[in-house]
């Protein structure tokens, strides 16, 4: 029996199970709705059917990352151009993916535990794999559409992965197989411009070499040289990561000037998620998984709250552990998998000024805990011969147990109400949750319940001001259609006249509406001249942020008041300088107004752009309508 886990002729129908199951599970849910991020980097894609000149300013285009995530805009791109502009593509697209990852961690998991000899390796990777797959921590990287670049990085992770194990089984067997060794570099760039915190791939590889391989050849000989390299690596690795944090250490902190939580502050914080990205993966709390997290407490303190110290106690029991486990060979293996998890969110877990919590963050990372769990699997099944089949058979069960948690989430995901409702019952006090339900009040023409769910989002203790609260709640007024009192508009910015508006979002969010003519007896002049009241003034660079100025600019456009649009622009420019799309706006503007010499000035630098090759092909297309003769 023993022998027939051991082959492959049980895992390969067992793996093609696992993935129809998963595919099955998640397929209602690839009807669900656009979140957060979909709409600012996926829905703003152009038909690139009707448009296939528009395909490489998707690809470079994007600004989500310092690289730009180019591998993850072509995966969209491609998408657009071959099979359509539809939500649903790109989630079955995911889906796709998700299960293509599956087969990559059976094959990994599979080649390293049969290096340590793990009995049942390939039905035991498969499984292990399975509850990867079925977790339903992971619902939220699937399903949300952009989270694409969270998985297309981890596909090229998991390729290199790969490539690094078979190369160095032909180095153990004295062969150098330099093929694979270029695949690994050419999978991490691409997984890095799919997303760059797949640069954590260069100390994971490090580690799976000097913690699972441990730097021995096919015979279990000591490499002395190869040790000294990859040991070498990672200790300068180390050491050149502590230095920059101490010598940078003030301006990562100052990065954290518009978060409501300080560097440190981040760091005690992640003390606590990191456990309960532990405690969602191997026990999921269903009622808590979602996409809004923005409720989860900031740590101020090691005692405030309490649980920060003993989140930092039990890290400490986990180093001091994984240290001790480091003198034999078989903790070695286990200090890998902790190691794993830790590193792997070393990007988003750290000092840069992210958001505390996204479960789509674990994508990767999760992988170290579920071969730790067979490392324990492994060590429960040595006793004995006997124990195989009961172990697999639990594993199998846990599973099971797994598949049962993601199919409901995975039906809430496929409905708007359904996932506005889960969020608001798992964060009642979240602002995004909140928010959601107030637009869901609002477009059932419920005002009342929609102000009251936008009064708890305003206080949650988001940051938002006053001003951000008064704009929402005119912009639910509109998809209620609701009548607007002149009196709100007038008291807009009374609160906090030195900077008014905290959300960009908000406020462009209910300009599109206006702009679109969503709110047919919205008094549109009357707020707009509150809003010039309030931001056309002289020290207008500490009042907003820039992207508040050109939502502004699109309004009075709207309304064909561009004298008022120009100047809007004119500010937008002075905080954000050498912008092509304010100075396209400027030109669009001053052309309206008869401007000639602000025109001809427009023209110049924006063609000199055209000469530098820095116009993208539809910025390109805009110019050519005011610099081509009739």
């Amino acid at each position: 029996m023993q022998r027939f886990y051991s082959s492959w002729m049980f895992a390969l129908p067992l793996l093609a199970v696992l993935l129809a199951v998963t595919a099955w599970l998640y397929w209602p849910g690839t009807s669900g709705p656009p979140l957060l991020d979909d709409v600012s980097s996926v829905l703003v894609i152009d038909d690139l059917q009707s448009q296939p000149e528009r395909f490489w300013d998707v690809v470079f285009g994007d600004g989500s990352g310092p690289l730009g995530r180019p591998v993850s805009m072509l995966s969209f791109a491609l998408e657009k151009l071959w099979l359509g502009d539809s939500l649903q593509i790109s989630k079955r697209v995911n889906l796709a993916l998700h299960l293509f990852n599956g087969v990559l961690v059976v094959s990994i998991f599979s080649l390293l535990l049969a290096r340590i000899a793990g009995p049942a390796a390939p039905v035991l990777a498969t499984l292990l794999a399975g509850a990867w797959l079925l977790a339903p921590l992971q619902v939220s990287s699937v399903l949300y559409v952009v989270q694409r670049m969270a998985m297309l990085s981890t596909t090229f992770i998991l390729c290199a992965l790969l490539a690094w194990v078979l190369w160095r089984q032909r180095l153990a067997a004295g062969q150098m197989a330099w093929h694979w060794l270029l695949l690994v570099l050419l999978a991490a760039l691409a997984a890095i411009f799919a997303k760059e915190n797949a640069v954590v791939i260069v100390p994971v590889l490090l580690l799976v070499e000097a913690l699972w391989f441990q730097c021995r050849d096919a015979q279990g000989l000591l490499m002395p040289r190869w040790q000294r390299a990859v040991f070498g690596a990672i200790a300068a690795g180390a050491a050149g990561l502590l230095a920059v944090a101490a010598l940078r250490w003030e301006s990562l902190a100052g990065a954290f000037r518009h978060r409501p939580f300080s560097l440190e502050e981040r760091l005690l914080t992640q003390l606590r998620v990191l456990w309960d990205y532990v405690g969602q993966l191997l026990w999921p709390d269903l009622q808590r998984l979602g996409v809004y997290h923005d409720d989860f407490g900031i740590s101020r303190s090691l005692t405030d709250p309490l649980t920060t110290l003993w989140a930092a106690v039990a890290w400490g029991a986990v180093v001091v552990f994984a240290a001790l486990a480091l003198r034999w060979r078989q903790g070695r293996w286990a200090a890998l998998c902790i190691a794993w998890f830790v590193v792997a969110h070393a990007v988003e877990s750290t000092v840069l000024p992210l958001e505390l919590y996204f479960e789509h963050r674990n994508y990767f990372p999760s992988l170290g805990l579920w071969l730790l769990l067979g490392l324990l699997l492994v060590a429960c099944m040595r006793i004995g011969p006997p124990m195989v089949a009961p172990v697999l058979t639990l594993l199998g069960v846990y599973v099971f147990w797994l598949a049962l948690q993601t199919s409901p989430l995975v039906q809430i995901w496929s409905s708007r109400p359904l996932l506005a409702m889960h969020h608001i019952n798992g964060h009642p006090d979240s602002a995004r949750a909140n928010t959601d339900m107030a637009v869901l009040m609002a477009g059932a023409g419920a005002m009342t319940e929609a102000r009251h769910y936008s009064q708890r989002a305003f206080a949650s203790g988001g940051g938002e001001r006053d001003a951000d609260r008064a704009l929402r709640d005119l912009a639910l007024a509109c998809i209620a259609g609701a009548t607007i009192d002149p009196s709100e508009i007038e008291r807009i910015g009374t609160a906090d006249p030195q900077r008014p508006v905290s959300s960009v979002t908000t406020l462009l969010t209910l300009v599109r509406l206006l702009q679109d003519g969503a709110c047919p007896g919205f008094p549109r002049e009357r707020f707009a001249d509150r809003m010039a009241i309030l931001f056309l003034v002289e020290d207008f660079e500490h009042k907003a942020a820039a992207n508040v100025y050109s939502s502004l600019a699109v309004l009075e456009n709207a309304l064909g008041r561009f004298d008022y649009a120009l100047r809007y622009t004119e500010q937008f420019l002075a905080l954000s300088p050498n912008n092509t799309r304010g100075q396209l706006m400027q030109l669009h503007f001053a052309t309206a107004l008869g401007k000639v010499e602000v025109v001809e000035q427009m023209i110049a630098a924006l063609q000199a752009k055209q000469a530098a090759g820095e116009l993208n092909v539809g910025e390109q297309q805009t110019l050519a309508l005011y610099t081509e003769q009739p």
